[in-house]
């Protein structure tokens, strides 16, 4: 799960540098989608974060079924 965060994080990092500093010259299509797209991993970390403790609890609990 620290892995998923991690790479994540560093996912959106590298995209947030493309987005300033173009490799190469993109589409407004290309823009608009990785806007987009950068968006979503965005929520998919916000999410992670919000849900990871209540998580860890329950993968922790002691269950006997």
């Amino acid at each position: 799960m620290v892995n998923f965060k991690k790479l994540l994080q560093e996912t959106l990092e590298d995209n947030r540098i493309e987005a300033l500093m173009e490799s190469r010259e993109y589409t407004e299509d290309e823009r608009v989608y990785m806007r987009g797209y950068n968006a979503a991993l965005s929520d998919m970390l916000e999410d992670f974060n919000a849900e990871y403790n209540e998580f860890m609890e329950n993968v922790n609990k002691i269950h006997l079924n």
